[in-house]
């Protein structure tokens, strides 16, 4: 069982580090086999929330353009790119040069360089999930929804923790987000805010709402 340490926060406060939850889990008999952690070859300053401000055509490449990119800080970076579903508004993940990403053709962790494409100079990416660690697909662009600060550490949008649970049969219990949480909670003191299940109900009849033609009986 694979157990999100953000999603267990929405239920718990959680401050104790993932090493000692983990410990205290496996001590009471939920085996906690693996610790795994999204994003932790991120830096903070170097792979961040931007936005595309604007786009245009590279000179000398038909497939490739020149995004520039609103980083939050100073003046907008503008970078080569070659993924076909970049567009002018997006809210996107960007490594300037200098931080750690995943090389497409080989899956190794690299430094990224700036490099001359096609005679322009470009000193950062717009990345995609492969290059993140986040997937395989490296069809595209990693596109964000929601509302960022843009700057933000991309480790605070998307960076989580992980922990693989062993279990054994007589621990259905932890089956669950929800039921680790309780888990959770009788070891280091805390309450489970359980989530609302209040749901708006009314009057009308179902037939109002949806019709069902059994055509083929």
């Amino acid at each position: 069982m694979k157990i999100s340490l953000s999603w267990l926060k929405e239920y718990l406060p959680i401050d104790q580090s993932p090493i000692e939850i983990a410990r205290k889990m496996t001590m009471a008999g939920v085996e906690v086999g693996e610790i795994i952690t999204i994003g932790d070859s991120w830096d903070d300053q170097l792979v961040i929330v931007g936005k595309i401000l604007e786009i245009s055509p590279h000179p000398n490449a038909d497939r490739l353009r020149l995004p520039t990119i609103d980083i939050g800080k100073g003046e907008p970076v503008t970078v080569v790119c070659g993924a076909p579903n970049i567009q002018v508004g997006q809210v996107i993940a960007f490594a300037h040069e200098g931080a750690q990403i995943f090389n497409p053709r080989n899956g190794k962790l690299e430094i990224l360089k700036g490099a001359e494409i096609r005679g322009v100079e470009s000193k950062g990416m717009v990345c995609s999930p492969l290059e993140l660690g986040l997937g395989t697909n490296h069809d595209g662009i990693l596109e964000l929804s929601g509302e960022f600060e843009l700057g933000t550490p991309l480790f605070e949008v998307l960076g989580d923790t992980i922990l693989v649970t062993e279990l054994t049969p007589n621990r259905p219990d932890c089956l669950s987000v929800l039921g680790t949480a309780y888990e959770v909670a009788a070891l280091t003191g805390k309450t489970v805010s359980p989530p609302n299940l209040d749901y708006e109900t009314n009057s009308n009849r179902i037939e109002s709402t949806v019709k069902v033609s059994i055509k083929d009986p």
